[in-house]
């Protein structure tokens, strides 16, 4: 942190993941010289819980969240059917198969979101915990995969 040379109250957005480009806003509240290993950066406040790992990006953790929230009326079978019919009758032209394709993409697409639910438990998007968040930086901290 210390690379940054923030000033107090200074922002920056960090994007990390690679593909998924989460963003993660930072802002330095204070900065004061600490003791000898007093060096680990410490959160002050936060919003909102850490999404899982390999969730599909803001994207794919959007619709899990959606899906645990409205469940089987996200998108029944019967649905995408109906959207697959208006868009058929609007596209008279497009051939069988790529209807075919549309249809096991979102089939696939809904499968993928349901693993991934039960893979990763309940989801609590608004959950936010200080001392945990503090916690696991400092594992970090501790392991070397960040310096302050």
């Amino acid at each position: 942190m210390r690379d940054f040379q923030l000033r107090p109250r200074e922002t920056f957005l960090y994007t990390c993941g690679g593909l998924d480009l989460w963003e993660w806003e930072f802002r330095l509240l204070d900065c004061q010289v600490g003791g000898k290993g007093d060096e680990v950066p410490v959160g002050l406040a936060g919003r909102g819980a850490s999404p899982p790992e390999g969730c599909g990006g803001p994207t794919g953790y959007r619709l899990m969240v959606k899906r645990q929230q409205e469940g089987d009326s996200m998108g029944t079978p019967a649905q995408v059917e109906a959207v697959i019919a208006m868009l058929t009758a609007a596209h008279p032209d497009q051939r069988s198969s790529s209807w075919d394709l549309l249809r096991e993409a979102m089939g696939d697409g809904m499968r993928s979101i349901e693993q991934r639910l039960e893979q990763y438990g309940p989801l609590e998007p608004h959950r936010f915990s200080l001392k945990e968040a503090n916690q696991r930086l400092a594992k970090l901290i501790e392991r070397g995969r960040y310096r302050a």
